[in-house]
């Protein structure tokens, strides 16, 4: 018997849950979410994804 362990991502925006392989990431690592685009890290809290001045790194 078999078992295959599923991991997921929980955005904290939107509230969407999709499978952790169905996620894409930023330049940097962090997450976004594939409903709402907002990225998830140590910054997610001001502007759920609108990152003034970090552009040039994407």
């Amino acid at each position: 018997m078999s078992f295959e362990w599923v991991s997921y991502f929980e955005c904290t925006a939107c509230g969407g849950l999709e499978r952790a392989d169905a996620v894409g990431y930023d330049s940097l690592g962090y997450p976004e979410c594939p409903n709402c685009g907002t990225r998830t890290g140590p910054l997610a809290g001001s502007g759920h994804g609108t990152w003034t001045g970090s552009e040039a790194l994407d």
